[in-house]
C-alpha cells in the first residue's frame, strides 16, 4: 500500500495559498483515479505567519480587535476550509491529511478518523524522544471543559479533544475536519516553538496575569524536549527535520510506502 506525499518547504505558502491548495486535494477525491486511490500526506508551513479562522467562525464569532492586531503584526488572515476555532500559524509544522472515509485506512465516522490519525501522531512524537499523555490514544480529554469560559472560545489551542495529543495536559496539536461526499480534509498544527507571550498579547490583550492557561494549557516541542533532557540543537528544530520524521511515523504507523508529488504540481493548479 502507499500514499501521495506532498512536501511544501523552501518558504511553503502564504495562508490563501495553503488553504486553496488543501481545498483542491480535497475536491480531488471526488474524482476516481490514481491519486484519489491513496490517502494524501502533505506537509508545509505559513509564511508570513498567518491567523486561521475555522470555516463556522462567523462574524458574531469573531472579535474585529483580533484580527485588526494580527494585520498589524504582519499575520495574513484566512478562513480554513476545516472547522474548529482559531489558531495562531507561527514557529509551527502543518499537516493535512486527505483521504476517503468509505474505505481504506481512514475509513470510518469522524470520530474513529481523529483517533486513527492519532496513532501516526503519537509515534512521531515517541521518535523525537516525547513520551506523549495517552489520552490522544484512548480519547480521554486531558482537560475540564467546565474551566473555559467564553472569552478564551476563540482560540483552538485552549482546549484538547478527544484523540488530540498532549503533554501533562497541554495541548501540542491542533486539529480540525470537514468532509465531503467522497472524503474527508483534517488539519493539523504542531507547535515547534510555543511562546505564550505572543498568545496572549493577540488574543487577550496582553494581560499575563489573568490569563495564565496560555501557559497551563499549551505546549510545544522545544518546550517538551527541554523538560525531558532531550539534547537538540537549532537545526534539530527545522521544519526539514521534522518532516522527515512525520513521513516515517505516517508510513510506519499504516505499513504504507511514499510515493512522492511535486509540489509544483499545486502551484501550477491553483
Amino acid at each position: 500500500m502507499s500514499f501521495n506525499l506532498i512536501i511544501s518547504g523552501s518558504g511553503s505558502g502564504s495562508g490563501s495559498f495553503n488553504m486553496s491548495a488543501d481545498l483542491f486535494l480535497l475536491n480531488k477525491y471526488k474524482i476516481v483515479d490514481d491519486f484519489s486511490s491513496r490517502p494524501t500526506l502533505r506537509l508545509y508551513y505559513f509564511s508570513p505567519p498567518a491567523l486561521s479562522l475555522g470555516f463556522f467562525q462567523k462574524d458574531k464569532d469573531i472579535d474585529k480587535r483580533i484580527i485588526e492586531k494580527a494585520k498589524r503584526k504582519g499575520y495574513d488572515i484566512v478562513s480554513r476550509p476545516t472547522g474548529g476555532r482559531a489558531v495562531l500559524h507561527k514557529s509551527e509544522i502543518t499537516y493535512s491529511i486527505t483521504a476517503s472515509y468509505k474505505s481504506g485506512i481512514f475509513a470510518g465516522k469522524l470520530i474513529e478518523t481523529y483517533k486513527k490519525i492519532g496513532e501516526f501522531l503519537y509515534l512521531f512524537f515517541i521518535k523525537m524522544g516525547l513520551k506523549p499523555d495517552t489520552g490522544g490514544v484512548n480519547g480521554g480529554s486531558t482537560q475540564d471543559k467546565n474551566n473555559m469560559t467564553a472569552k478564551n472560545n476563540f482560540n483552538c489551542f485552549l482546549k484538547a479533544h478527544s484523540y488530540e495529543i498532549t503533554f501533562g495536559g497541554r495541548k501540542i496539536c491542533g486539529s480540525s475536519q470537514r468532509r465531503n461526499g467522497a472524503a474527508f480534509l483534517q488539519h493539523g498544527s504542531i507547535y515547534i516553538d510555543y511562546n505564550p507571550k505572543e498568545h496572549i498579547e493577540l488574543f487577550n490583550d496582553g494581560n499575563f496575569a489573568e490569563n495564565q492557561e496560555y501557559f497551563n494549557n499549551i505546549t510545544g516541542i522545544r518546550q517538551e524536549m527541554e523538560k525531558a533532557g532531550v539534547k537538540y540543537s537549532l537545526n534539530d528544530l527545522s521544519f526539514d527535520r521534522f518532516s522527515k520524521i512525520m513521513v516515517e511515523s505516517f508510513s510506519e504507523a499504516y505499513n504504507v510506502k511514499p510515493i512522492p508529488v511535486p509540489a509544483n504540481l499545486l502551484a501550477s493548479e491553483i
